[in-house]
């Protein structure tokens, strides 16, 4: 029998297939793509540079005429308002009364509003009045002007602006006293002579930046100018209490702040938010005790003291204003202490001064017996928190107690006198009450 020369019927199918694709080649054509660049003509190139060009500069002209004109100048002038009054200057004349407060929001609200009704609405900023001068049939207004123009403006057509605009607005002002507009004369000054009005006047912190903490033990460090009239006492040098600069030569303190250290030969007084270094010292020439303090008791916790010599007024270092004997502090008003003394009960002072805002509780309520069992007198008052954590401590004995008013001009309301502790519940501060002792005050400085 033959053999079988046959081929398997897979290889079979694989020739079949080679052949139908050498076939396919055979009239399939060979298509090869070529690749082009395309390449735009030089006229081309430079009319895109050119306008790419155009448009870089107009957006950069855009940008620098935004800025330019976005910048605003800060201006600041003197101006003296003449205007009569229904009051006797006697009665507003005196700095930090209730009427000299209440005249200088009226006078500075009329200008406010004046300035709202004009073409100067958005550069106007604020108008301060830093004093009252009495002349022949009336009364001067000495007032600081803030604007704010873009720095483009012209300064003299600013300044004819500002002039037109208080005589004519003026002229329609209501209020209890009448301004004379054809008298108002007005001074451009620089920011120097703006600071140098402005820290003559008592009351004015030039450094805002108020922060909200717990206690001055862990509480939040001062900037610097934020409370200008803090002092440190030294005794040989070390910190023992704190002060208030209330004149040029008089400091406010605690009364038990000079129980055992009398001498004040011995005693300096530090400003500013370090005491080392300090902004600036001075000595001591005597200190003046509250006749009626006797220790242990707490009440009449309160002396005076002397510089040696005068202090230099600047934005770090100025007076606080003391409030009229009549005026009232009410639970619920803004107050802050402050102070260079320990951040725990029984820990030691500070280089550094802190501060702490506190509530000013009711008389009653402190007097209460798991409160102060009426330990209070009408020479003290409280502030801090029942809840405790929010207090003055060791070493603050003696600093300030401060409110503002209306005016953000700030007033020394207490003065750090003695508590249970540090911060504890239902303990709170226990301050001095600055109106009680006003008039002591001034027969002892005449401030």
């Amino acid at each position: 029998m033959p053999a079988d020369t046959s081929l398997p019927q897979s290889t079979k199918h694989l020739k079949c297939l080679c052949e139908q694709d050498k076939q396919a080649q055979s009239i399939r054509p060979v298509v090869v793509r070529a690749r082009t660049r395309a390449c735009l003509e030089p006229w081309v190139i430079g009319l895109i540079t050119f306008i790419s060009l155009i448009v870089l500069a107009v957006c950069i002209g855009l940008i620098v005429h935004y800025v330019r004109y976005n910048q605003r100048t800060t201006y600041n002038y003197y101006s003296t308002l003449s205007f009569t009054s229904d009051k006797l200057y006697g009665e507003f004349g005196k700095e930090a009364s209730e009427n000299f407060t209440e005249m200088s929001q009226k006078i500075e609200s009329m200008v406010k509003n004046a300035f709202h009704k004009s073409s100067l609405r958005q550069a106007f900023v604020k108008s301060h009045i830093i004093k009252f001068s009495q002349k022949e049939h009336g009364v001067l207004a000495h007032m600081l002007l803030t604007f704010r123009f873009p720095s483009t403006e012209d300064p003299e057509t600013v300044n004819k602006i500002i002039q037109r605009v208080l005589h004519e607005k003026l002229q329609d002002a209501v209020g209890p006293h009448k301004l004379n507009p054809e008298f108002v004369k007005i001074k451009k000054i620089n920011k120097t002579e703006t600071d140098n009005f402005l820290n003559n006047c008592c009351g004015t912190r030039r450094n805002r930046t108020i922060r909200q903490s717990f206690r001055i033990v862990g509480g939040t460090e001062v900037q610097e100018g934020e409370w200008p009239w803090q002092a440190s006492l030294q005794w040989d040098g070390i910190h023992r209490c704190g002060a208030t600069l209330i004149h040029d030569t008089w400091l406010v303190s605690a009364a038990h702040c000079f129980r055992t250290y009398k001498d004040p030969a011995r005693w300096t007084a530090s400003f500013g938010v370090k005491i080392e270094p300090p902004k600036m010292k001075q000595s001591l020439r005597r200190i003046i005790v509250h006749e009626k303090y006797k220790y242990p008791s707490h009440d009449y916790d309160i002396s005076v003291a002397e510089l040696s010599s005068p202090v230099s007024y600047t934005n770090a270092v100025h007076r606080i204003c003391l409030p009229d004997a009549s005026r009232e502090f009410h639970p619920g008003d803004e107050m802050f202490v402050t102070g260079f003394g320990a951040l725990q009960n029984d820990g030691s002072s500070q280089n550094q001064l802190w501060q702490v805002q506190v509530d000013l509780i009711d008389t009653k309520i402190c007097n209460e017996h798991k409160v102060y069992n009426k330990a209070i007198t009408p020479r003290m008052l409280c502030a801090g928190s029942l809840k405790g954590n929010r207090d003055a401590c060791q070493g603050d004995s003696g600093g300030p107690l401060v409110s503002p008013d209306a005016r953000d001009i700030w007033y020394l309301a207490g003065i750090v006198s003695w508590g249970d502790e540090c911060g504890q519940p239902n303990k709170p501060g226990v301050y001095a009450r600055v109106t009680a002792f006003r008039d002591w005050i001034s027969s002892k400085t005449g401030v």
